[in-house]
């Protein structure tokens, strides 16, 4: 029963994870905050970088920058990245 359990539990596992993968790989500027959040530290990161460059947003990159466009995903999910990239500075 427990070996049931275990295999249960490696499929479902298995078939979540190239979704979350796959999220944070494909984020963009129209991509929600909500995703960009759900994204890993390094995904969001590339995100945000490739994000800044496409809308020459330099202020993104700065060391105050990135902690804001987390702040604003936060306070509002349903915001593009592109758009919190762009308030960010």
């Amino acid at each position: 029963m427990a070996v049931r359990r275990v295999l249960l539990l490696s499929v479902v596992l298995l078939a979540v994870s190239p979704g979350l993968s796959a999220c944070g790989a494909s984020l963009s500027a129209n991509s929600t905050c909500r995703d960009f959040l759900q994204a890993t530290p390094q995904d969001q990161d590339a995100a945000v970088s490739q994000v800044a460059s496409d809308l020459r947003a330099g202020n993104a990159l700065t060391p105050l920058g990135r902690p804001n466009i987390d702040y604003l995903c936060a306070n509002d999910p349903t915001m593009t990245l592109g758009a919190a990239v762009k308030s960010s500075g």
